[in-house]
């Protein structure tokens, strides 16, 4: 085989392994949507979205479909909220919009880290939660009942959906985790990271109406990082220049 018809290749797997090493400018952290199962390439209107996806509507990466199947469904991703027991209606209210950040939410560019899952390729880590939302999630459900604090890991999965594995019994909230902070902070493996007043932070829920609040905190965002070491453009040239002197030892070996 001509060596030169590897090259195709080996840019192909470079730039699918790490697509996020190649977000180089602040319009690329800002239109970008989270690789999942049923996440859109990129943000976009949607006609109408369903109940607690509507903040989204205007642009979002899921699409409207996506906003309804998954409040009817009970096992989304195959995951049981109600492993313990069912969720009481304003207890699950904050699950929903959680999920629907999860789905449809356009500015988890700045946060997304690469997370080999069937469900996904990538996550968000620590994005900032306004203490507001967290506080209100944890009132409405510090009552409910779970066996794990970190809901993304160690559950048994042999029946194709999670429930509580040997050993872990099920517990009120409020005695596994010590307050809102380890709530929201602890549930999805520090997805979320709890700010308080004053500092620029994420909504799960707002008017559709209105323009979307946490687009600014995702600009900043990427301002930051993108200012602070200029990362990800200091990585699209080292790339780069690694595939020349490959296409260059390919030309030599032909």
């Amino acid at each position: 085989m001509n060596p030169l018809l590897l090259v195709p290749i080996f840019v192909q797997v470079v730039f699918s392994a790490n697509r996020l090493a190649y977000l180089s400018t602040v319009h690329d952290y800002l239109n970008i949507c989270l690789d999942g199962r049923h996440h859109k390439s990129e943000p976009g209107p949607e006609d109408a979205m369903f109940q607690q996806c509507t903040p989204w509507k205007k642009r979002s990466c899921c699409t409207s479909e996506v906003s309804k199947d998954l409040h009817l469904s009970e096992n989304w991703l195959n995951f049981d909220w109600n492993h313990c027991g069912w969720l009481s209606p304003q207890c699950r209210r904050h699950f929903l919009q959680d999920l629907c950040f999860y789905e449809c939410s356009p500015n988890v560019g700045p946060w997304l880290v690469l997370d080999n899952k069937k469900i996904r390729n990538e996550r968000f880590m620590h994005v900032p939660m306004c203490r507001s939302e967290c506080d209100a999630w944890w009132e409405d459900c510090k009552n409910e009942t779970t066996c794990l604090k970190n809901w993304s890991k160690g559950f048994n999965w042999t029946t194709g959906v999670n429930t509580c594995p040997e050993g872990k019994p099920c517990r009120p909230f409020h005695e596994i985790y010590r307050d809102s902070t380890t709530f929201c902070e602890g549930l999805w493996g520090e997805s979320w990271k709890v700010m308080e007043k004053g500092q620029p932070c994420m909504y799960l829920w707002f008017s559709e109406e209105g323009d979307n609040p946490n687009d600014a905190i995702a600009k900043k965002q990427a301002e930051k990082l993108l200012g602070i070491n200029g990362a990800s453009q200091q990585d699209t040239f080292v790339l780069l220049t690694l595939l020349c002197s490959l296409c260059s030892w390919l030309f030599l070996s032909c």
